[in-house]
């Protein structure tokens, strides 16, 4: 019988360096990603990148996100309905690092 656990599947302030792994689906599970919230903590704009698929998750086709904006204090949600397959990541990272919070939400599928 298949089973999906909604769960948070991560948060963290993202670095500068956008192929640092924020999530990988674990074996033998699929990952349904719902939503990232991004929250811009620092007194300067910054811009945020997402990837997501088979490793590397990197470059314009796994992009989910790609140097979005955020303003000053700003907050975006982003609502998605995505697949991932067993061993995929979620890579990003930010313009500067440790002023951008990103929180990632869906349900895993064992």
């Amino acid at each position: 019988m298949t089973t999906a656990t909604a769960k948070q599947l991560s948060q963290t302030a993202l670095t500068a360096t956008t192929t640092t792994t924020l999530y990988t689906v674990p074996a033998a599970t699929k990952t349904i990603l719902k939503e990232i919230t991004l929250c811009n903590t620092d007194t300067s704009s910054r811009t945020v990148t997402i990837q997501a698929g088979a490793s590397p998750a990197t470059g314009a086709s796994a992009r989910i996100l790609s140097a979005v904006n955020l303003l000053a204090g700003e907050t975006k949600v982003v609502s998605l309905s995505m697949v991932l397959e067993a061993t995929h990541l979620i890579t990003g990272g930010a313009s500067s690092a440790s002023v951008v919070s990103c929180t990632i939400s869906g349900a895993e599928v064992a």
